[in-house]
Formats: C-alpha cells, sequence, structure tokens
C-alpha cells in the first residue's frame, strides 16, 4: 500500500506544489502517493510562473498542476501530512484536532524538532484560551454588539442619504454661478497678462526671456518713472 503523503501551504501554487513535484522526482510513483493543497486556495489556479520555472530548471515539469483547497476528506485520507509553517500546521490542528500527531511541519519533520513540537501545543492551548474567552464575551455582550452594529448600518444609511443631498446642492450652486465663473476666468486670464513669470529652477532660455521682458517694460515705463 502507498504512503499518502500531504504537503499544505496557504495558496498551493508555490511551495507545497513544489514539494510535491520535488518529492515524486525523488522517489518511485509506486511508494508514495503525493499530493498538495492550500488553506486559502483557489481550485484550479495554475503554478506560479516563477515556480515553474524553478522546477523546470530542475528538469521538473509542472505546467499541468492545478491547486486544490484543504479538505476533510484530504486530512482524513493522508498518512502524514507536512505543512510549509508552523501557522499552517496550527490551523489544521484547530480545524481537524484529531489529526494530531499526523501533522508536522515539513523542516519540524526532517529535522526531528521535539521542541517545535512544544511550541506547538503551547500555541494550541493560546488558541484555546483565546476562543473561550471570545465566545464568554459574545455570550455578554453579543446582544449589545448586534445593537450598535444595526446603530452603524443606519448611521451609515444616513449619512449617505446626506452626502447625496450635498452633492445635489452643489451641484445645484455651481450651476448658479457658472457664468460668474465664467468671467472670473477671463478677468484671472487678463490679469495674468500684467505678471512676470518666475524662472527659477528653469532652463537659462528661460531666463533670458524673463530678462527681455523685464527691460522691454522698463523701456515702456521711463517716462511715467520720471513724471511719476
Amino acid at each position: 500500500m502507498k504512503h499518502k503523503i500531504l504537503f499544505v501551504c496557504t495558496g498551493n501554487t508555490c511551495r507545497s506544489s513544489m514539494a510535491e513535484y520535488i518529492l515524486n522526482d525523488l522517489v518511485e510513483n509506486e511508494k508514495y502517493q503525493v499530493k498538495s493543497a492550500g488553506l486559502s486556495a483557489m481550485e484550479g489556479d495554475s503554478a506560479a510562473p516563477q515556480a515553474e520555472q524553478v522546477m523546470d530548471e530542475k528538469g521538473i515539469d509542472m505546467s499541468g498542476h492545478q491547486a486544490q483547497r484543504l479538505t476533510e476528506e484530504l486530512v482524513d485520507e493522508a498518512d502524514l501530512i507536512l505543512t510549509m509553517t508552523t501557522q499552517h500546521k496550527s490551523s489544521i490542528l484547530n480545524m481537524y484536532p484529531d489529526c494530531r500527531g499526523k501533522v508536522f511541519t515539513l523542516k519540524e519533520f526532517a529535522e526531528d524538532a521535539d521542541e517545535l513540537e512544544g511550541l506547538t501545543e503551547e500555541l494550541q492551548e493560546v488558541y484555546s484560551r483565546i476562543n473561550n474567552k471570545r465566545e464568554i464575551f459574545l455570550d455578554e455582550n453579543g446582544a449589545k454588539i448586534e445593537r450598535l452594529r444595526k446603530r452603524h448600518q443606519e448611521l451609515m444609511q444616513e449619512i449617505g442619504e446626506i452626502e447625496d443631498e450635498l452633492n445635489r446642492l452643489e451641484e445645484e450652486l455651481s450651476k448658479e454661478i457658472a457664468e460668474d465663473k465664467k468671467e472670473l476666468k477671463r478677468l484671472q486670464n487678463e490679469m495674468q497678462s500684467l505678471n512676470v513669470s518666475d524662472p527659477f529652477g528653469q532652463p537659462i532660455s528661460v531666463y533670458r526671456q524673463c530678462a527681455k521682458e523685464i527691460e522691454k517694460h522698463i523701456k515702456l515705463s521711463l517716462d511715467k518713472i520720471d513724471d511719476f
């Protein structure tokens, strides 16, 4: 009977899929049945292009890979589950506590890290405490939270209506002053012609043009300066 091994990561498009194909390349298929899955995988996704390229460099073709999400069936049928991170391992143990003893991180299993197993158990205890406290808190405050959420929705709807009315009034005002704004723009353009533009930070040609403009208008001003 084949030994059933399951690699798990997040999306099943990079790490766990590469692990599946690498193991299949290293051993005879008759010896192992190797699969991979992702905790948040999108069914049918191809492997990441970078993963395919790296595998190609090793002479391994994974172009036919299709991602799959981790299921209870996959967990139950696996003899050994190897995850890419401790978080993956903790998530699996939270969802499927009965599979304790056959779930390890890849590095933990490879290095026989007893210390990591102890840390994982501590993590599980902390997760359990958090879940228990959350349940107690929600039992005591659930009704209040629900009332506040409902009120929040009502306020958001009211805010939306206010914003719609404000937008309508702004559009009405824009139409009211449209002709005046055109006249304002015309006057501003005329006023702009009275300015000497600042050449700061511009090419030397702009400075030359600025000096030429200043000189021209100084010459035009000489008689007026004398009479001022």
